[in-house]
């Protein structure tokens, strides 16, 4: 049998942890694309490239981790790896204003809602938040995706901790059975739709 590879891009702003994301999870060494800032960007070294990772989910099925930056001057490397996505990953930085701009642009290029795209959204950062902080960042997220017509899972992440990491996974493998099962029903609607049309 042919083996299944699966694509899993991790987006997101300077410093939301999709390096350290994909090091946590990957069961290959990762290979990064962290350059030193010329800017004081809160931290030493930003994504500048596709990092890249590994994690096999089954006998014959394995699934490829690429941390892409989060600002549109590299929607080139988003282009790249946007056929034929298994999910997406979007890492918003708590404790940071929420960039909604940032956050529409990335919508409207993945249009996960047209493409049936399973999209989920991780909070890093935020170990410290209060519930009601949280909530309050959560709903401001929901308002945009609903914009977008999505509805994705909203959920704090902490991208040093495995099973916080994980946890992101099992999520997208929910999303991703949802969404074949949705298109099998479609399918035998329309069968039988032409049955009826036919018959």
């Amino acid at each position: 049998m042919e083996p299944i590879y699966k694509k899993l891009a991790i987006v997101g702003e300077v410093g939301a942890g999709k390096t350290e994301l994909i090091k946590t999870i990957s069961e290959i060494s990762p290979f990064a694309t962290e350059e030193r800032s010329s800017e004081d960007i809160g931290k030493e070294f930003t994504t500048v490239g596709i990092d890249y990772g590994r994690l096999t989910l089954g006998e014959d099925v394995a699934l490829g981790l690429y941390g892409l930056p989060g600002q549109k001057r590299f929607s080139m490397l988003w282009e790249m790896v946007k056929s034929g996505l298994w999910g997406l990953l979007i890492l918003v930085k708590y404790g940071e204003e929420l960039n909604e701009e940032a956050l529409n642009i990335l919508l409207d290029f993945y249009k996960p809602e047209e493409n049936d795209l399973p999209l989920v959204v991780g909070i890093s950062h935020s170990e410290n938040a209060s519930e009601e902080d949280l909530d309050t960042l959560a709903n401001r997220i929901e308002r945009i995706l609903l914009e977008h017509q999505v509805f994705s899972p909203i959920t704090p992440v902490d991208p040093r901790n495995i099973e916080s990491s994980l946890i992101l996974l099992e999520l997208f493998y929910s999303l991703s059975q949802n969404v074949e099962f949705s298109n099998a029903q479609e399918d035998c609607l329309g069968f039988d739709q032409g049955v009826g049309m036919n018959g």
